[in-house]
């Protein structure tokens, strides 16, 4: 292995390592993925996706599973200080051929993930090694020293044999203690966010036990706040506790603790099994750096976020796929080095507002002080935290920074806004477009006429960049995507705009309205993905 060259080096197999391996597999690109647990960490963490997720997960050939294996959250309900409902809060709708909230069980999420990454046939997967140390070369490649370990009652060690292996590029997604974001000495931001939670999953054993649960509950009780899943997955529910600053996390992680705070859910030993029970530390940490020349960063090695926006896991895949698209181009040759600045200057400050927005949830609703909590249970009822509410029940902000269409002003509406996805007909049977386009780039022109104000320099770079064109209108060939609801001409139609350019990751990168603007978007993309071959 030591002799063998990858393109690209992972380390950390969790879901966003697994979600990068997939993409680079995917992609034709050869990855090696390191991890110092032997097997798939078998205990649930994160339970939350929303529908853009979803829609990440469909494109790799698995929304459906997920979905199967995931529950939909329809409502909130929030109770006041003193149990009593206060509000119900619906979920938004979603314009991702999915619905906008799912509660799943991540262990299942992983083992999907696996799957996929294994069947690209480009991934070497080393689960039982973990970096001990990275070096630079003189031919600019990276060079992992890696140590086997075993894993016994959740405690890694060593077994004493040792590999090396060598990668033009270097992705850390190691976590919050991660050995790349050590080496590139990168500084982390704490946001002043600090909080524990006593986090509990446990198992139905009887399905009549908590049935009469909401989809959701924020328990804004004074003594102790909470918040509540029914499901997460089929057959678990979830629950977050607030852990005092004078508790212990060893008294706080004992069995009997966490049996005696799910009995009023009905959770009892004789209908139930818990599946885990342990106090987690929430953080606001942003690492300050997310590349050093071929080494970069992403998930928790890059951010930390309190769960109580159900954003963290999220945006790990936003990472991933926004990381991965950039990092394809430039492995091809398509585009140079440069094109990575990006990622950092796009993806850290959209990250950095959704944890503040998660640590605003905490702050308001996790509160102790009876005064404070009163005064916040009155403005909520006179609906003076309405904002805080939309942001915390899943808006997710539009991207501001990176490769989107810009002027002077900076980026241009609706650049950075997620692109929708709606059904398509295809030889008279009804999908959705995803499953028709690919994954890749995507231009949807309204018509053909709108088609032919495309510059000859506009259309190489189209190709350049394998863009799928579809003109929206209907006049395809019969085997092509047909607007059968009028879904996406209605869209453009709002919009206002002839074509509309949708990266890989599903963000829209720019739109234009004639010949004009669509020289103007061309133009912008070319000079921001510093394409390498020359363009008529």
């Amino acid at each position: 292995m030591s002799t063998e060259m990858f393109d690209v080096a992972i380390i950390g197999y969790g879901p966003t390592g697994l979600a990068l391996a997939y993409w680079l597999g995917r992609a034709g690109h050869k990855t090696v993925v390191a991890d110092r647990w032997p097997e798939l960490y078998s205990l649930p963490r994160a339970g939350h996706v929303d529908g853009e997720i979803m829609r990440l997960f469909q494109r790799m050939g698995m929304g459906e599973e997920i979905a199967g294996n995931s529950s939909v959250t329809k409502v909130t309900v929030v109770r006041d200080c003193d149990g009593e409902v206060l509000t119900s809060v619906p979920a938004e709708e979603s314009d991702q051929g999915w619905e906008a909230h799912y509660s799943l069980f991540q262990p299942h999420l992983e083992r999907a993930l696996d799957a996929r990454v294994r069947a690209t046939g480009n991934v070497t997967v080393l689960q039982g090694w973990q970096a001990e140390n990275i070096e630079r070369r003189v031919d600019k490649t990276v060079k992992v020293s890696l140590a086997e370990g075993i894993g016994v009652r959740g405690v890694w060690g060593a077994t004493g044999a040792t590999m090396d292996v060598s990668a033009r590029w270097l992705i850390g997604a190691d976590g919050a203690n991660s050995v790349v974001a050590d080496f590139i000495d990168s500084t982390p931001e704490d946001l002043g966010y600090k909080a524990r939670a006593l986090v509990i999953f446990a198992e139905r054993l009887d399905p009549t036990v908590g049935a009469d649960m909401p989809d959701s509950e924020v328990g804004m009780n004074l003594t102790r706040p909470y918040v509540a899943l029914r499901e997460s997955g089929k057959r678990f529910a979830r629950w977050e506790f607030m852990v005092h600053e004078h508790e212990s996390t060893a008294d706080m992680s004992a069995p009997e603790v966490a049996w005696k705070l799910i009995a009023p859910w009905g959770f009892t030993p004789d209908g139930a099994r818990l599946v885990r029970h342990s106090v987690f530390e929430f953080r606001t940490i942003l690492a300050e750096k997310w590349r050093d020349a071929n080494i970069l960063l992403a998930g928790d090695a890059a951010h930390r976020m309190p769960p109580h926006q159900g954003q963290g896991m999220c945006s790990g895949q936003r990472d991933a796929v926004g990381l991965a698209w950039r990092l394809d181009l430039v492995l091809r040759g398509v585009a140079d080095g440069r094109l990575l600045d990006s990622y950092m200057e796009e993806r850290r400050p959209h990250v950095r507002q959704l944890t503040i927005n998660s640590a605003e949830r905490g702050q308001q609703f996790w509160l102790t002080d009876p005064e404070s909590g009163r005064q916040r249970d009155a403005r909520m009822r006179e609906g003076l935290l309405g904002d805080n509410l939309n942001k915390s029940y899943g808006a997710v902000p539009a991207l501001t920074e990176g490769v989107l269409m810009k002027d002077v002003a900076g980026a241009v509406a609706p650049a950075g806004q997620l692109s929708p996805q709606f059904e398509v007909s295809v030889a008279g049977r009804r999908t959705l477009l995803d499953d028709v386009v690919g994954n890749g780039w995507l231009l949807i022109v309204r018509d053909a006429a709108a088609l032919e104000l495309l510059s000859s320099r506009a259309n190489a770079a189209m190709q350049q960049i394998s863009a799928y064109v579809w003109v929206a209108d209907g006049q395809r060939p019969d085997d092509g995507p047909q607007d059968v609801d009028s879904s996406y001409n209605d869209w453009l139609d709002r919009l206002g705009l002839h074509c509309v350019l949708i990266r890989p990751d599903c963000y829209i990168f720019g739109g234009a309205r004639d010949a004009e603007e669509m020289n103007y978007l061309s133009d912008s993309l070319l000079g921001q993905l510093h394409l390498n071959a020359r363009l008529v």
